[in-house]
This record gives structure tokens, C-alpha cells and sequence, in this order.
């Protein structure tokens, strides 16, 4: 591994981005869990509140995103990570509301314990909403870990594309005013060697 996190600035046009929220708020909301795998997820709004939509590979209006994900991850990983990667298999559509302070304490993507044949291994967030729609809500890496963060002004631009390994602490700040929209994908791959 050569870097701990790779992004582009403003990748996704606004106009695209727009239109992926509005695609994405017609789909059914729930609420947002933690745990690993679909088995055991639990409820907890001292770690997270946030309200989820998940959009399927095989809906029309997702598709061409799906490719240009997919192409994003590969570019990052041959570019940063170096990881035995296969594939994902769905994108989180993520809202957090000032109404009820939504965030998302310290916490990884992917579990060194889990009995699955796949496993995590990097994190994509994009991020839809333009940065002056909401205050807080930032989203931020564990320097402890990385010794560097990624630019913060860069992160919060909307339509930036941010890459990481899954085991990397990072959390989202309590959103303070106004709604942060963003979309998270996990790439898998068989466990580390």
C-alpha cells in the first residue's frame, strides 16, 4: 500500500449530482445501523443517526454510476492500495439531517472477525450535497493512524470521490444545520494474506 486514501476533487458534476439525489430520495428510506454483514445490525444513535436507501445494480437509472464506480476503484487501487479486489455489490445513499443531529462516531468499514469469504477492503464516499447547503457534518480520517488527513475544503466539495481501505477509523461530525446527502460503496475482496 503506498497511500492511505486517494480522491478527486469535484469528479461528479453538480448536474449529476442533483439528479442522483433526487433518483435516490424515491427509493425507501431506513434507518441507519452498525455492524458488519446484513446479520446483526443494530440500532445505536450515539454512534450513528442517519437515514440509508440503497440503489440496485439493476435499476436502469443507476447503471452507467455503477460502471463509473466501479472503473473509479480499480484507477484508485492500481494508483494507492495494491488489494485483492472483486467487487461490490450495492451503493449507500446516506442522509444526515441537522433535525436530528446526524453523524457517525469513529468507526471501520469491515470487521477482522467476520466468517464471510469476502471481505471489505476499500471505502468509496461521494459526496452530493454542495457544502454550503449544511454546516458540520465533516467527514474525517483517524490521523492517528494515517498522520495525514485529506484536504477538508476538497472533501466537502460536492461531487468529490474520496478512496480508502476499509480499515481505516473515519466517522461524520454531527451535521448542524441543514442535510448532507453522500453515497457509500464497499469494494470487496477475499480476506488479507
Amino acid at each position: 500500500m503506498n497511500q492511505w486514501w486517494q480522491y478527486w476533487k469535484g469528479y461528479f458534476p453538480v448536474s449529476s449530482c442533483k439528479k442522483i439525489v433526487e433518483q435516490s430520495l424515491l427509493l425507501p428510506p431506513s434507518v441507519g445501523k452498525i455492524g458488519h454483514g446484513m446479520k446483526n445490525l443494530i440500532e445505536d444513535k450515539n454512534v450513528r443517526v442517519s437515514q440509508v436507501r440503497w440503489l440496485n445494480r439493476l435499476d436502469l437509472n443507476f447503471m452507467s454510476l455503477f460502471n463509473t464506480i466501479e472503473q473509479l476503484f480499480h484507477d484508485a487501487n492500481k494508483n494507492a492500495f495494491g488489494f485483492d479486489i472483486t467487487r461490490f455489490n450495492e451503493i449507500q445513499f446516506t442522509e444526515y439531517d441537522s433535525a436530528n443531529s446526524g453523524h457517525y462516531s469513529w468507526h471501520q468499514d469491515t470487521s477482522w472477525t467476520t466468517p464471510a469469504l469476502y471481505r471489505r477492503k476499500l471505502s468509496m464516499v461521494i459526496q452530493l450535497s454542495d457544502s454550503s447547503d449544511y454546516t458540520g457534518g465533516d467527514f474525517e480520517v483517524d490521523t492517528k493512524t494515517c498522520l495525514e488527513a485529506p484536504n477538508a475544503e476538497d472533501i466537502r466539495a460536492i461531487g468529490t470521490v474520496i478512496v480508502f481501505p476499509s480499515f481505516l477509523l473515519h466517522r461524520v461530525t454531527p451535521v448542524t444545520a441543514g442535510i448532507r446527502h453522500s453515497l457509500v460503496i464497499w469494494m470487496e475482496g477475499p480476506p488479507f494474506k
